[in-house]
């Protein structure tokens, strides 16, 4: 039986086949247990050869020059051998063309009247397999063998589609260039995945006994593409494989991978001392030559053999797992590989598979959590947050279920579905003839990053005939920070709409007063960890100077501005005193049920 494995093109220029005219079924066993005639090993491992000896089922132009059908042989660089020094090994060149790799599983004993079968297989199976292109005559012109898997390889016609394909011709290299092309990446000139790979497979040849392995990328690499140019982000690309080289007390080898990914194989140490050398070493390339204060992040993962080995992982795969771990904006972040980094992860890709059978059960629910004037001691809004009825048996909170969607586009499909189910609850309340109120809904970052947001947004709403001014956008500082030209544009956009603006979480992250001043907010929200802090003994009075000027600032600028956290009497005594006049907090309710909150705060 045979069985589709995997499709790869490639492009191989002219060569010269070397095969042995006569073969016998026990030379075909042979070729397929990996075992290479001794009248071909001279080439088998020698400079200018392609590939290991194999069988060659070859084209019909090429059976009419040998008399045969099918040959072992193996494959080598023109020019290369003194071909005429065995006079059992025959020659014949085979042209330069594209080819179409498949590989299949075989599982019987390898015979010569197998072919036929193996040949009316490919036939049958050729519209899946190759895709648009379309093959030469036959199909089948050459098969190899590679461990326990033929590689059946066919000529494909020439498209104009595929021409990105084609390789420059091998013979115009030098050994050394070549080296190059496989081997180092071409804008820093540095080591590529390639490269270190074969390192880690062969790690004790080197005489390294144990190691840990790093993979790292800069966060938000695409910004520095963006505002400075691609020449000023490859130029650190370059400052980061210098600093590798700076170091190789502890990395023994490092390459980058591909666009802004980095591997290192260093030192096994202490956990603790791993951490120390790679935070020093991120510090060392944390900032933008080009530009002073502009500040790089770095996302790390490390995975030590002992660990990855214990688990039954790649020690490579363990180190990316853990490096996707990390979730922080603004922050340099090294985590370490534990099974219970796998275990989220693994419960994150759960959760991602499952999430449109979620949507289409209907089991996500919007709660509401009001916004309540101090002074006069009524509701002015309320907030939306989600949660999960997870398959109907357990609620979930946002915290088991949103930073894993945040990490693609999976979030994007739970903002909108909170946004549908709120406008939804707002058009059946104003066909009641109920007051409306503002209701806020989070936008996470991947959502702000959709072209022509604003427009999709405002259809979104249009659908249920609900007023702009009645949804309120909610974004992180966060997020507002993190590239803030663009950020500013999309706001201004949503307000052109008629959408109201908030920023969250105030005073956690990075946002500036001159900012604030650009950013088209309606309100700005005092982050929890503040209010917490306002019945502190140790720092209430310094809580509330700052307060009191946040509160004064936001008034200034025209923007309302709301306390959210506030769990006791005294708290909202005080932010009622600094000049906060709306807060929102477990003093007045915790999230409830749209339901409830229509039966507690609109009949």
């Amino acid at each position: 039986m045979m069985r589709v494995t995997s499709f790869l093109m490639v492009h191989r220029p002219e060569r010269i086949l070397c095969y042995l005219p006569e073969m016998s079924d026990d030379m075909l066993q042979n070729i397929s247990d990996g075992k290479c005639p001794e009248q071909l090993k001279v080439y088998q491992d020698a400079y200018g050869t392609y590939d290991v000896a194999g069988f060659f089922v070859l084209p019909k132009e090429l059976q009419k020059q040998t008399g045969q059908a099918t040959v072992v042989g193996i494959e080598c660089k023109k020019n290369v051998f003194d071909f005429s020094t065995d006079p059992s090994v025959a020659t014949i060149v085979l042209p330069a063309n594209d080819i179409i790799i498949q590989s299949l599983a075989f599982e019987k004993v390898l015979t010569a009247d197998i072919f036929p079968e193996m040949i009316q297989y490919v036939k049958e199976q050729k519209n899946d397999m190759s895709h648009k292109y379309q093959f030469i005559d036959d199909g089948l012109s050459i098969v190899f063998p590679s461990e326990d898997k033929l590689r059946i390889i066919s000529e494909i016609k020439w498209k104009e589609e595929a021409k990105r394909f084609r390789a420059d011709s091998v013979e115009t290299y030098t050994k050394e260039e070549l080296f190059q092309k496989a081997f180092r990446e071409p804008i820093t000139g540095y080591y590529n995945w390639a490269w270190i790979s074969e390192r880690i497979r062969s790690y004790y040849l080197d005489g390294i006994e144990e190691y840990c392995f790093v993979h790292f990328d800069i966060k938000d690499f695409k910004m520095i593409n963006e505002l400075f140019s691609h020449s000023i982000a490859d130029a650190h690309l370059r400052r980061v494989t210098e600093a590798i080289e700076r170091h190789k007390d502890w990395i023994y080898f490092g390459a980058r991978c591909d666009n802004d990914n980095f591997a290192l194989m260093i030192k096994d140490m202490p956990e603790a001392e791993i951490e120390e050398k790679l935070y020093s070493f991120f510090d060392e390339i944390s900032e933008l030559k080009e530009s002073p204060g502009y500040n790089i992040y770095y996302r790390c993962g490390v995975a030590c053999m002992r660990t990855a080995m214990n688990t039954g992982e790649i020690v490579a795969d363990c180190a990316k797992l853990a490096q996707a771990f990390g979730q922080g904006i603004n922050v340099t972040e090294v985590n370490f590989y534990n099974n219970q980094i796998y275990d989220n992860l693994l419960w994150g890709k759960q959760l991602k598979a499952y999430l449109n059978t979620a949507i289409e059960q209907d089991e996500f629910l919007v709660y509401l959590q009001p916004k309540m004037d101090i002074y006069k001691e009524k509701v002015v809004g309320a907030e939306a947050l989600v949660r999960w009825y997870y398959k109907h048996k357990e609620f979930m909170t946002p915290y088991r279920f949103i930073s894993y969607l945040e990490l693609d586009d999976s979030i994007i499909k739970v903002d909108q579905l909170v946004l549908k189910k709120v406008c939804e609850k707002l058009k059946e309340w104003k066909e009641q003839g109920y007051q409306l109120c503002p209701v806020s809904v989070n936008l996470s970052r991947k959502h702000m990053e959709i072209n022509n947001l604003a427009e999709k947004l405002a259809e979104i709403v249009d659908e249920y005939g609900i007023d702009h001014s009645y949804i309120e956008f909610e974004l992180t500082e966060s997020a507002a920070y993190e590239n803030q030209a663009y950020m500013i544009s999309v706001l201004v956009d949503l307000k052109k709409h008629g959408f109201q603006i908030s920023m969250d979480d105030f005073g956690t992250g990075y946002s500036s007063f001159a900012l604030l001043k650009e950013m088209p907010l309606d309100t700005l929200k005092i982050d929890k960890s503040f209010v917490d802090l306002i019945s502190a003994t140790k720092d209430s009075q310094k809580i509330q100077v700052i307060l009191r000027h946040i509160i004064s600032m936001a008034k200034e600028l025209g923007v309302h501005c709301i306390a959210e956290g506030a769990e006791e009497y005294d708290q909202v005594l005080t932010l009622k005193a600094l000049g906060c006049d709306t807060v929102q907090g477990y003093f007045y309710s915790k999230p409830i049920s749209t339901e409830d909150f229509e039966e507690k705060y609109l009949k």
